[in-house]
């Protein structure tokens, strides 16, 4: 290979081994009867309400993902700076509605409040978030303990309703990181750095040997 492709050749080799994401998005209305993601506050099973902006903003969508291989999990939240809710998320481990709870927005959303931007450390293996409106949380984040069918609090906020719009970007990764090892690169990078002294002449003619 002549020696002026060998090291772009190298920088390709360790992009290549970056790490692969794949996103998925959640969007919908709170108060939209055909959102089939939307349940009630109560206990399990509890249809959605839609009577007046109390039920609404009691109202939650529920959504079921999978990550493929244990790393970082972003959740990023963009349907306040839409005009919609403010949101309380809470992310659930598991299937169904025997999911456990495994943390929420709960301190940025009695902080600052509006969208939010969350890394978790995930397992492989299913999962489920909830996106309500603040301050609707999960009884069993609540109470320390329990699963997604213990139901909310029913604490939501019609004040905080916006156009009831909700939209989170869940990003998992879907390929392992591959990092080259330290050595092979150092050597790539001598064998290019070799082969370019002896295909260039010095001014005197000769070919520096190596």
């Amino acid at each position: 290979m002549p020696a002026r492709f060998l090291i772009p050749v190298t920088c390709a080799l360790l992009l290549a081994n970056a790490a692969d994401a794949a996103s998925l998005t959640f969007s919908g209305f709170l108060d939209d009867p055909a959102n089939g993601a939307l349940r009630g506050s109560d206990p399990a099973p509890s249809p959605p309400l839609f009577a007046d902006d109390f039920d609404i903003a009691n109202n939650v969508a529920v959504h079921a993902f999978t990550v493929p291989i244990a790393g970082t999990v972003s959740f990023d939240s963009n349907g306040f700076a839409a005009g919609g809710a403010d949101p309380y998320f809470t992310l659930f481990s598991g299937s169904g509605d025997g999911a456990t709870v495994l943390g929420s927005n709960y301190d940025q959303a009695f902080t600052i409040g509006g969208d939010f931007l969350l890394d978790f450390a995930l397992a492989a293996g299913d999962y489920q978030v909830a996106m309500g409106v603040f301050a609707n949380m999960s009884f069993a984040e609540n109470l320390g303990a329990g699963t997604l069918a213990d139901g909310f609090i029913g604490l939501g906020e019609p004040d905080y309703l916006g156009s009831t719009y909700f939209e989170l970007v869940v990003t998992v990764p879907d390929k392992p990181v591959e990092p080259v090892p330290e050595p092979s690169t150092l050597l790539l990078l001598a064998i290019g750095l070799a082969s370019l002294r002896t295909l260039h002449p010095v001014r005197s003619g000769r070919s520096v040997r190596v």
